[in-house]
């Protein structure tokens, strides 16, 4: 193609896909889950321009990867396009390469080479992306529990037997360390190794400052891929001369119920390994017992919380004599605990945590995945001599840092496995709904939290039977929306859980019966609030027996304790319309207002006076005379509108009698005569007032006179010589001269006085 071929044809494609993007856009912004919903041709339209989209993708795919070694993925469904999305973006990646190389060679950047140049040249390949976590979708590696010796049960809810066979450096015989106990009120094996470890004390070694031992340089160290019985035995051999390892472990439980151990790096001053634990005889590891278990060679881990746990629950190894560099840095108080920080501020290495997301069962493991995982144990224990020194400065004859590493390594060994068992009715234990509800709060009805409870126990009961982890069935926020929306048909459901995993499409039936029936039951089940919170025990206290704990029950008022009877309904005493009876009902929710009297007869029962009670204590309005003249017909209203002023009410005079309830009452019956009483009270008082001031002007009623008075005009002559203040200097005097501005004119406000006629 010219170049003046390519410019027409570049314009004709930017203004199609510009189109395009319009379309998607305006789509996209359209409720077309209501569409569909509301009508049967327009979903089946949809589906098949759907299908058709799908098809037209599937092909530009395939014709993009012809002649190279990047696979098209097959897009059969929306769900197939999320779950092939790396393989969609790895065909454009490869699409802008050629583009990229092409532009160089038309530039003459690059030459191409000639082809027998390029046969002989080296196939180079991308690197694969590595396996991460994230891919919630099927195993794509099929899963390494279904070939081991013994299999896990998931549907074993007893006491977790250890696995040891042997017990090597034993103080107690295994039979009497393996007796069944009652611990915490429950059937329990004790740890194997509780006395060891308790007894158990650092090397001398330990206490004692030294420069630490440079690490050998990483590319020069063997590492070794420990895959064999008889690779394990020749390691054995010679961490049995060790006097410190370093161990560390990568897990695995996306695709697995309770988890797997997928890889154990361990290391010496001199040598690397990483050991597959994914074998069929992985239980045949615990022979490492022999170095493990050795009180005299010092094993350092780092934040060895659950690596303790995952050791025993699926090796069957025990760590006697064990160096928390999370705990050492703990005591010398450091910003940061993490490895990944102490790696960067002793040996200044910058590990790549990416790969702490990566699928660690994958096999043969990449190069890039084995080189991270023996860096976690390759330099620690250079960092524990670091520690180490800053841990003997540091400490005091009163205080041993050294020691508090030790008690608190103890702690973090003397942990036991036990299985999660699934408490429908609690929520309690590992994996409950208790500890999911209480860390993300909200307010569910008593329907919303049968049905959270319910599918809640539904996912558990498939990730069980599947050995999938729960995120596979569905993530925690799937599990929120199920419980707010209650879906009550197949479409919601399928609209709710989308995009859907395998897991749940295949079981969506059941899902849907599962929502109905806890729906129904909920009606009249407890609600959320119900549940009290388990009490906890003092730090230095054991657990406390549930069985035997009275937990507080939460009850309910009938009635407000705060507002009364307020907010009950009132029966209306009249019939009225509905939308007059919709209004009320509107204004009592929406202001909690106490009850008025509808009646006059309400109105004495309310202030607690009797009908037949005469009113003696107000005046009664006169008759009018027949003769009377005519009032006028209208009447004004003054200052509208405009901020008016409380007046003071007049003090009540011994001659003026108290208002009694009575008198209420008729004032509300005869408003106009009390007006008037009102008004012939204020002229009266008008008039007595006259009455005594005009008595006192008389007495003061001789007139002045002005011609005897003393002039003002003459000042006199001592005043005059006063010294008079001097007159200040203003500076500003001469801007002050210029001619004033227009005055505000004043504001003549409409409806300040209207008149009405009557």
């Amino acid at each position: 193609m010219d170049s003046t071929e390519l410019a027409p044809f570049q314009d004709k494609l930017s203004s199609a896909l510009v189109q395009v993007t319009r379309t998607v856009g305006q789509l996209s912004s359209e409720d077309l889950n209501f569409h569909r919903t509301s009508s049967a041709d327009f979903a089946e339209s949809l589906d098949q321009q759907s299908e058709r989209i799908l098809a037209l993708t599937s092909a530009v795919l395939k014709a993009a990867t012809v002649g190279t070694d990047v696979d098209a993925p097959a897009l059969d469904t929306e769900e197939s396009l999320e779950d092939n999305w790396r393989g969609v973006v790895d065909v454009i990646d490869s699409l802008l390469e050629k583009a990229d190389a092409c532009l160089d060679e038309f530039t003459g950047v690059i030459k191409k080479l000639s082809p027998s140049q390029e046969e002989q040249a080296p196939v180079v390949k991308k690197a694969p992306y590595f396996p991460t976590i994230y891919d919630y979708g099927p195993s794509k590696i099929p899963k390494p529990q279904l070939l081991f010796d013994h299999k896990p049960d998931n549907a074993d809810f007893g006491p977790f037997h250890p696995l040891l066979k042997t017990k090597p450096h034993a103080t107690v015989a295994l039979e009497k360390s393996l007796e069944q106990q009652q611990l915490n009120g429950a059937a329990a094996h004790p740890h194997p190794y509780e006395t060891e470890i308790r007894n158990a004390q650092y090397p001398q070694s330990v206490y004692q400052t030294c420069p630490p031992i440079n690490f050998l340089p990483f590319e020069d160290t063997t590492a070794t891929f420990v895959d064999t019985m008889d690779g394990v035995k020749e390691m054995l051999e010679e961490l049995k001369q060790a006097k410190e390892i370093a161990i560390d472990l990568e897990h695995h439980d996306v695709h697995s119920y309770h988890g797997l151990v997928s890889l154990m790096q361990i290391s010496t001053r001199n040598k690397d390994w990483v050991v597959d634990t994914l074998k069929p005889w992985r239980e045949e590891l615990q022979i490492l017992n022999e170095v493990f278990a050795d009180p005299k060679i010092l094993k350092v881990l780092h934040g060895s919380t659950m690596d303790i746990i995952w050791l025993q629950r699926d090796l069957g190894l025990y760590v006697i004599g064990m160096f928390d560099t999370f705990h050492a840095a703990s005591a010398l108080g450091y910003p940061k605990k993490s490895l990944k920080y102490l790696l960067k501020k002793f040996v200044d290495f910058e590990a790549d945590k990416r790969y702490q997301m990566a699928d660690w069962r994958v096999r043969p493991l990449p190069s890039a995945m084995f080189d991270y995982a023996r860096s976690d144990t390759h330099y620690l224990l250079y960092v524990y001599d670091c520690l180490r020194n800053e841990l003997i400065e540091a400490s005091t004859p009163e205080e041993s840092l050294i020691d508090y590493v030790q008690e608190r390594s103890k702690n973090e060994a003397l942990q036991r496995y036990e299985r999660p068992v699934y408490d429908a009715e609690k929520g309690q234990g590992p994996g409950g709904w208790y500890d999911l509800l209480s860390r993300n709060a909200g307010m569910l009805s008593k329907e919303q939290f049968a049905v959270f409870k319910a599918v809640h126990q539904w996912r558990d009961e498939v990730a069980r039977a599947e050995d999938e982890g729960w995120q596979c069935v569905f993530p925690k926020h799937v599990l929120f929306k199920l419980a707010q929306a209650m879906p009550l048909d197949m479409g919601t459901l399928l609209r709710t859980l989308s995009p859907m995993t395998p897991l749940t499409k295949d079981r969506a039936a059941d899902l849907l019966a599962i929502i109905k029936e806890a729906k129904i039951a909920g009606a009249t089940g407890p609600e959320w609030r119900d549940f009290a919170p388990p009490p906890k025990a003092p730090a230095n206290m054991a657990e406390p027996d549930m069985d035997h704990v009275d937990f507080p029950i939460a009850e309910r008022y009938e009635t407000s304790q705060f507002w009364g009877d307020v907010l009950e309904a009132q029966e209306l005493s009249a019939p009225v319309s509905y939308s007059t009876a919709a209004s009320l009902e509107a204004l009592r929710l929406s202001l909690p207002l106490p009850p008025m009297p509808t009646t006059v007869s309400q109105a004495r029962e309310k202030l607690g006076v009797s009908a037949n009670t005469e009113t003696t204590s107000a005046p009664k309005a006169a008759p009018v005379p027949a003769s009377a003249p005519e009032e006028p017909k209208y009447f004004t209203v003054k200052d509208l509108g405009g901020p008016r002023k409380r007046k003071v009410a007049a003090a009540v005079t011994p001659d003026q009698e108290v208002s009694t309830p009575d008198s209420l009452v008729e004032s509300i019956n005869e408003p106009d005569s009390t007006e008037k009483q009102r008004k012939k009270s204020r002229k009266e008082k008008k008039a007595k007032k006259a009455t005594q001031s005009g008595s006192q002007s008389e007495a003061d009623s001789t007139p002045f006179d002005y011609g005897a008075a003393e002039s003002i005009l003459n000042v006199p002559v001592a005043s005059a010589m006063r010294p008079q203040p001097k007159r200040t200097f203003n500076p500003y005097a001469k801007a002050l001269e210029a001619p004033s501005g227009a005055r505000k004119q004043k504001r003549d406000d409409a409806g300040k006085s209207m008149t009405f006629r009557k």
